[in-house]
């Protein structure tokens, strides 16, 4: 306080009550001040912001779009079909040789087609019963010679011959037979694969 009296002596009064007006002008005028810094700092930051912005905007759009097709995953391997029978079941039953095998499973391809045909006749007659019958034989033969594939649909068949479920019965006859299309398929493949097993057998056998 001394020293503020020494550097304005102006403000030396007996009188104190003339140092308040004084002191409330003074601090006033500092915050007025403070406040005109802060505003002018504020315009400066808000002029230069939307340079920043705009030159943010402008490295955006020169880098360049990734790709989709980078960022996607690789596509996955395809995993080849399992055979629509049990080799080692065949295998347990009737040996190694492919060729018998082969002819056994033709012989039963050919009975499941006719089957599948008397199933297709008694649904044209809405007759389920016979329908049930003739799934069950195909169920039974397919059970015996582990054809997993054509056993399952077979079961469901029999159950819903068993509901009278018509609608049912319709579209398990058509898995039934693109089932039993792909098991002649594999006979094919088995058959043609006994068939170069009885060469080199033969191949073997007539060496000296």
């Amino acid at each position: 306080m001394n020293t503020l009296l020494a550097i304005h002596p102006f403000l030396r009064c007996e009188d104190l009550s003339l140092m308040r007006p004084a002191l409330a002008l003074a601090g006033l005028a500092l915050l007025l001040a403070a406040l005109l810094w802060r505003r002018t700092r504020w315009r400066r930051a808000g002029r230069a912001a939307p340079a920043d912005l705009h030159a943010l905007l402008q490295m955006r759009k020169a880098a360049p779009p990734a790709k989709v097709a980078d960022s996607a995953p690789p596509p996955a391997a395809k995993v080849p079909d399992a055979p629509p029978f049990d080799a080692a079941r065949l295998d347990a039953m009737f040996g190694c040789d492919r060729r018998l095998q082969g002819e056994i499973l033709a012989l039963f391809v050919a009975e499941t087609r006719d089957r599948l045909a008397g199933i297709a006749h008694a649904l044209r007659c809405e007759r389920t019963a016979p329908a049930r019958v003739l799934a069950q034989e195909i169920l039974d033969g397919s059970q015996s010679l582990g054809l997993l594939p054509l056993q399952a649909l077979a079961r469901q068949a029999v159950h819903a011959g068993f509901s009278n479920d018509t609608g049912a019965l319709r579209r398990l006859h058509a898995e039934l037979l693109m089932a039993l299309d792909a098991l002649s398929q594999a006979v094919t493949v088995l058959q043609t694969a006994g068939a170069a097993q009885a060469d080199d057998r033969s191949g073997v056998g007539s060496r000296p």
